[in-house]
């Protein structure tokens, strides 16, 4: 599982770069009155599918499954002060306030960890497909893998830039969901969105551009949170998919799926089954 695959972080990090600017189009896309018919209906399963991921965050000294290090996919920096303050009046008109439906939204992506809603919808997806036994393990091994390199590569950008929340620079922003004192810069939610409805959009297509309605729904509910910036939304999607790429990438190249590799994910599968 270690093998390094640079020449592919190079291209996925090419892609990472050119997918950070959203048109005005999908901004209003992900505005949160419109995420509601977007959303995707949870159904648990008779048997539910694990995707083990912590709720705590990556030590520093936590390695990736795929990425070559920690940095392979580093974010540019956050945007400067100016931009952050502009960002911040944006922040104040955003806000879910007193929106029932909007809060509804925020709650319902507010749990103990970013990937819980995502494990949630590969379990109602397998029910409903075809898959078999080896299809449902394998779909549940990339979609850990992603999600665990996702997180410290979000992680690594947190450390290394250090942007301070919205809210501890502006008092009239008052989160509506506790935060930490982690830096917000990318958003770790926005991260796991991105990265776990290109997984899941992969394995199965046709349920592609509802996936990607809830990688919005769920990134931007950060931001009428009030927890995190924009921009920090932003570039988490970004960071995901591209992590998610690379992670589909390498296991459709036939030498790496025969050896190490698909050894490796199948264990994984083996141990986010093993509580059913």
């Amino acid at each position: 599982m270690r093998r390094r695959q640079r020449h592919l972080v190079i291209v996925v990090a090419a892609v990472l770069l050119g997918g950070l600017g959203f048109t005005e189009a999908s901004a209003q896309r992900t505005r949160l009155l419109e995420f509601g018919p977007d959303a995707i209906e949870i159904r648990p399963a008779r048997r539910a599918v694990q995707v083990t991921v912590p709720a705590v965050k990556p030590e520093e000294t936590e390695r990736p499954w795929v990425l070559a290090s920690p940095s392979a996919l580093r974010l540019p920096p956050p945007p400067g002060e100016n931009e952050s303050a502009r960002e911040r009046l944006e922040l104040r008109k955003l806000a879910a306030g007193e929106n029932a439906d909007a809060l509804e939204r925020v709650r319902f992506w507010d749990v103990r960890s970013p990937a819980q809603r995502w494990s949630e919808m590969l379990t109602g997806l397998i029910a409903r497909s075809e898959l078999g036994a080896d299809g449902e393990r394998h779909a549940a091994a990339m979609l850990e893998t992603a999600i665990h390199d996702a997180r410290i590569a979000a992680w690594d950008g947190k450390r290394a830039y250090r942007r301070l929340p919205p809210s501890e620079l502006d008092a009239r922003l008052v989160p509506e969901v506790a935060i930490s004192d982690a830096p917000s810069y990318p958003c770790e939610h926005a991260v796991v969105a991105g990265a776990a409805a290109t997984i899941l959009g992969h394995l199965f297509p046709a349920e592609a551009d509802r996936l990607g309605a809830a990688a919005h729904e769920a990134a931007w509910s950060r931001v009428v949170a009030s927890a995190v910036y924009p921009s920090d939304a932003k570039a988490g999607l970004a960071l995901g998919r591209a992590v998610a790429r690379l992670v589909i990438e390498i296991l459709a190249r036939p030498e790496i799926v025969q050896d190490d590799l698909r050894l490796g994910l199948d264990v994984l599968a083996a141990d986010a089954l093993r509580a059913e």
